[in-house]
């Protein structure tokens, strides 16, 4: 284990995970917090900002031996390391054909040097409401695996953010590894779209995940993910459940699933974008993924 100490900030990065649980054990007992550092794409603007929110950082690069990579199960389950990066992933051939969200996704999250350097656990761990690749993993029922001194459990990501910013992560925890599990329908199901100001290298000011089954022509399962609208990526359920039964998007078909979207989301106006125009764009998003599974 190596630290680096500065009058502002201090570094300390082990060189086995074994060292990273004791000392966020250690610092849990105190009451010390540490931030994580995986690829820093995140922290690193805090800091261009001025809002760096922690002092005390533990690198986890010198883990890639331990969470570096992703592998594929026998199950087809997709397991992905804590310091695998979005370049990675792009570059599994598997991955391309089985999970083309995730790879839309990870094409989009800042340019080609931020895909080489930034995490998968990184981007669900900063947990930004405007997130790109968590939304993705969460419409593909996506699980965190986290790690402590104490033990281990695994998180349905749908359940992982408990507000702006918050995680179900405890302060001794990392993450050591996300698991999507596998995807038995076809590709079509899946759809990713995000609307920035940008095609590419924005901020999302609104954006749509979703999986959509459908069996005998009706749709039998649903995952609908909002980005940017509301205080956490998430799940919308009563959209999921307005879909199931539909065949064709019919005028009272689109009303029903506009009501179901109305109740469940009050996006707000920011700097980026208004509230009207949000739900405007996220309703016109939702058809164009219900259209994709009809064709």
């Amino acid at each position: 284990m190596s630290s680096i100490a500065h009058s502002a900030i201090a570094v300390t990065r082990p060189n086995r995970l074994t060292e990273a649980l004791e000392m966020l054990a250690a610092r849990a007992r105190s009451d010390a917090p540490v931030r994580l550092l995986a690829g820093c794409t995140d922290v690193l603007v805090e800091a261009n900002h001025g809002g760096l929110r922690y002092r005390d950082f533990l690198d986890l690069s010198g883990l890639r031996s331990e969470l570096g990579g992703l592998c594929w199960a026998e199950d087809g389950s997709l397991h992905i390391g804590a310091l695998c990066t979005y370049s990675e992933l792009l570059n599994d051939a598997d991955a391309q054909l089985k999970l083309p969200m995730l790879c839309d996704a990870s094409r989009l999250v800042g340019a080609t040097q931020i895909q080489a350097r930034g995490t998968f656990a990184g981007n669900v761990e900063n947990a930004s409401p405007a997130a790109d690749a968590a939304p993705a993993l969460m419409a593909l029922d996506a699980a965190v695996m986290l790690r402590s001194e104490r033990g281990s459990r695994t998180v349905p990501l749908d359940q992982y953010y408990q507000g702006y910013r918050a995680t179900a992560r405890r302060s001794d925890e990392l993450i050591t590894s996300i698991i999507v599990p596998a995807q038995p329908g076809p590709v079509s199901e899946q759809f990713f779209r995000k609307v920035g100001t940008r095609a590419y290298q924005a901020i999302t000011k609104v954006g749509l995940s979703a999986r959509i089954r459908r069996d005998g022509g009706a749709i039998s399962e649903a995952r609908v993910v909002a980005t940017s609208m509301a205080a956490t990526i998430c799940r919308v359920t009563a959209v999921e459940d307005a879909l199931i039964g539909v065949q064709d998007l019919c005028d009272d078909t689109r009303r029903r699933i506009k009501e179901a979207q109305t109740s469940a989301l009050t996006p707000i106006d920011d700097v980026r974008s208004q509230a009207d125009y949000r739900n405007e764009v996220f309703h016109r998003l939702v058809m164009q993924a219900v259209a994709q599974t009809q064709s």
